[in-house]
């Protein structure tokens, strides 16, 4: 079981257009909605690779109750904490060039309801991977958020860090996490330097203890544990629609993983996940047997 921690779900809206313009009327030959937010892709993916996933975050309003349908919808399991503000959309404008994007702000929860949503989690059986993934909305209590993770792993899950910023930090050096992912300029920022996407993971496991994956565009992504580090690259050409191809890489993963298989095997897995999600409109809503055909023409190497 896959339980995922998100704290900003969003509506995500999707606009198919031939061609953005400035100060021009847009009218889309495609809409696509769906339950958004980095954490809900992730779940999604996952369903996708045939895990379970169950996510628990705070719904605010008609979209908060529109994102929570639609991710039960489509299969994932969720538990929701009612809050004041409402939910976030997230727009983006797909044409023939490339993304224009408009992103909200997640709204700011109370010391109240994050008491709830801790508890929430607190009540979601354990037995696999606990995942934060996403931003961390303004005014987080991050002590009560380390703790919640904490008793998630005395409770013997693994835990799982996507996310970026100070909160990166915090979690890595005070929680040490069994899994990070980022990316390449996420971990720059996070250690000071600029170095290859391969020494900056040594460098991160250096403060975590735990596995380190770095992703860095058509250069690849580079996974490090204590069996070595590894590098993994698909020869297909990049698709169209990048939008969620993170969170999808991040689901086959913490899918192999769950399924006993090694890093390596999960940076090929994961590698196709996110390119099968590249082809297609809409996040993390690929076929889920092109993502086989590409996980077996990724190449991962022994570095």
């Amino acid at each position: 079981m896959i339980t995922v921690v998100l704290l900003s779900p969003a509506l995500d809206v999707t606009y198919l257009v031939d061609e953005v313009r400035v100060g021009a009327i847009h009218r889309p030959s495609t809409v696509l909605r769906s339950a958004g937010g980095k954490g809900l892709n992730v779940a999604r993916a996952a369903r996708r690779l045939r895990t379970d996933a169950h996510v628990v975050m705070p719904v605010g309003g008609q979209t908060g109750a529109l994102v929570a349908e639609l991710a039960t919808a489509e299969g994932v399991t969720v538990s929701t904490v009612a809050v004041h503000g409402l939910t976030r959309s997230c727009v983006t404008a797909i044409d023939g060039v490339g993304l224009t994007e408009f992103y909200e702000p997640a709204p700011v929860l109370t010391a109240d309801e994050q008491e709830r949503i801790f508890t929430t989690l607190a009540a979601v059986p354990a037995g696999g991977w606990t995942v934060l993934s996403g931003s961390i909305p303004a005014g987080i209590d991050t002590t009560h958020l380390r703790e919640a993770l904490a008793q998630r792993s005395a409770r013997g899950d693994a835990i799982a860090i996507d996310t970026h910023g100070p909160m990166l930090g915090i979690l890595a050096d005070e929680l040490r996490p069994a899994l990070v992912k980022v990316n390449r300029h996420e971990v720059a920022e996070l250690l000071g330097r600029d170095d290859s996407a391969g020494v900056l993971a040594a460098g991160l496991r250096a403060r975590t203890g735990g596995t380190v994956i770095v992703t860095d565009g058509a250069a690849g992504s580079f996974g490090i544990d204590e069996t070595g580090i590894w590098r993994a690259q698909l020869d297909a050409a990049p698709g169209l629609f990048p939008v969620g191809s993170g969170d999808s890489y991040l689901a086959g993963v913490l899918v192999a993983l769950t399924q006993g298989q090694s890093l390596a095997t999960a940076l090929a897995v994961a590698s196709g996940a996110a390119s099968a999600n590249a082809a297609v409109p809409g996040a993390a809503t690929f076929d889920a047997e092109l993502a086989r055909q590409l996980a077996a023409r990724t190449v991962v190497t022994a570095l």
